[in-house]
C-alpha cells in the first residue's frame, strides 16, 4: 500500500477485514466509552473518534470507508448514548479531502449519539499534537477517546504521538504498521531516520541483519515492546494482515490502559478470524473462519492451571492473564471446570456464592491453585 493511490482506490478484501474489526469494536465499546465519560471532569462531555488519516470516506466500488463505518454504527446503535460521539477526520489530501466532506456532509446534522466536526486538512501528527497542546493549555481532560491511526507506510506515526495519546485517561490507540514497506526499506540509510521515529529509537537497527520470518518476527515484537515501554501501553494486541499469495503485509496494533477494552477488541478480532491466530488472508477470505480454534477449552484449563500452580489468586488476576497472554477472551468454562476438578479451591467465597460460578461482581473471589 503506497500513497501513489488515486483519490479513490478499490477496497481490498484485507481492508474490509479491517474495518469489521474497527466497527465491531465501536459497536461495543462506544457506549461505554460514554458512560465512562461522565466520570471524567465536573462536566458532562463527548468522547472523541479521530481517524488521522481518514481518506476519501468511500471506495472504488461504493464500499464505506471508514468515517462513514464508523458514524453509522453510532447513528445506528441499538442504544442512545449518555453523552455523543464527537467524530474527528483528519485528511492530508486535498482531493480526498473533499470527496471525504462530500461522503460526510448528511451526517452534519448532530444526531441523539453523533457530533461531527467540518474534516480537518492537514498532517496527522501536527492536528493532533495541536488537539492535545489545546486540551493541556486548557486543563481539559482529551478522553475519553480512540484513536484511528490507518496509515500509509510505516513513518506517519511517531512513538512520541502515541505515548502522548496513550499518557491521558480513557483514552485507546488502534494503529497500523506497513511491513511490505518497512521490510523493502530497512537496509537503507536514507530510511533510518522515519524508522527510528515510528519505533522511539535505535532498537530495531539489529533487524537490518536479519532476513524473512526472522525479521518479520525481530521488528513485531520490537514494535510491541515499543509500545508497551516508550508508548506507556498497558495492554497492547496485534492482527496480522496477508495478502493473495499469504504474505503478510501489515500489522494493526490495539493499544489501551483497560482490561475492559482489551477484552471488546479480542472479540472484534475473532469475528474476523475464529481460529485465535488473529491473522487474516486474502487467499482466504472470510472462509478461514470455519477453521478450527487453535485452542480449546481443555487446553486453556490446562495453561491456566500450569501457570497458577501453587499459587493464590483472584478471579480478575486469572481473566488478565487469559486475555494478555492466551488466544482466548472466555475463560469461565475452563475455570470452572479446574474447580470442579479439586485442582483450584475458593478459598474466600462470598455467602450465597453458586458453586463454580464468577459473576462480574464476584472478580476479587480468590482461588488457590494446587502445587
Amino acid at each position: 500500500m503506497s500513497d501513489s493511490l488515486p483519490t479513490v482506490w478499490p477496497a481490498d478484501p484485507h481492508t474490509l477485514a479491517k474495518h469489521r474489526i474497527l466497527t465491531g469494536y465501536l459497536d461495543a465499546w462506544m457506549p461505554i466509552l460514554a458512560n465512562q465519560s461522565r466520570k471524567v471532569g465536573s462536566v458532562d462531555r463527548p468522547i472523541k473518534y479521530i481517524d488521522g488519516f481518514a481518506g476519501p470516506g468511500i471506495y472504488e466500488n461504493g464500499e464505506k470507508g471508514s468515517p462513514v463505518l464508523a458514524l453509522d454504527a453510532a447513528r445506528e446503535h441499538s442504544q442512545e448514548f449518555p453523552v455523543p460521539v464527537e467524530f474527528i477526520f483528519i485528511e492530508y489530501d486535498r482531493a480526498r479531502w473533499e470527496v471525504l466532506k462530500r461522503e460526510t456532509a448528511p451526517y452534519q446534522a448532530n444526531s441523539r449519539n453523533t457530533r461531527l466536526r467540518e474534516p480537518i486538512l492537514g498532517d496527522c501528527e501536527t492536528a493532533l499534537n495541536r488537539m492535545l497542546d489545546e486540551h493541556d493549555r486548557n486543563r481539559q481532560p482529551f478522553g475519553p477517546a480512540l484513536v484511528f491511526l490507518d496509515q500509509f507506510g510505516y513513518s506517519g506515526v511517531s512513538m512520541s504521538l502515541l505515548q502522548r495519546i496513550l499518557s491521558n485517561p480513557h483514552c485507546e490507540v488502534l494503529t497500523f504498521l506497513f511491513w511490505r514497506d518497512l521490510n523493502r526499506f530497512i537496509t537503507d540509510s536514507n530510511k533510518a531516520e522515519a524508522i527510528r521515529r515510528a519505533f522511539g529509537g535505535d532498537g530495531w537497527m539489529p533487524a537490518r541483519e536479519l532476513s524473512g520470518d526472522r525479521r518479520a518476527t525481530f521488528m513485531h515484537g520490537m514494535y510491541l515492546r515499543a509500545l508497551r515501554e516508550q508508548g506507556q501501553a498497558r495492554y497492547v494486541w496485534p492482527f496480522s494482515m496477508c495478502d493473495s499469495t499469504g504474505q503478510l503485509l501489515y500489522w494493526l496494533f490495539f493499544c489501551s490502559n483497560k482490561l475492559d477494552g482489551l477484552r471488546h477488541m479480542k472479540r472484534a478480532m475473532l469475528k474476523v478470524d475464529e481460529t485465535g491466530t488473529f491473522t487474516f488472508s486474502d487467499r482466504d477470505g472470510l472462509a478461514q473462519m470455519a477453521l478450527c480454534r487453535s485452542i480449546d477449552d481443555r487446553e486453556l484449563s490446562e495453561r491456566i492451571r500450569r501457570h497458577f500452580a501453587g499459587r493464590t489468586v483472584t478471579v480478575g488476576e486469572i481473566e488478565e492473564y487469559v486475555l494478555t497472554e492466551t488466544p482466548c477472551v472466555l475463560f469461565k468454562k475452563s475455570l470452572s471446570a479446574l474447580e470442579k476438578a479439586g485442582v483450584a479451591r475458593a478459598v474466600n467465597a462470598p455467602t450465597g456464592r453458586r458453586p463454580y460460578k464468577y459473576p462480574e461482581e464476584h472478580r476479587s473471589l480468590t482461588l488457590q491453585f494446587e502445587d
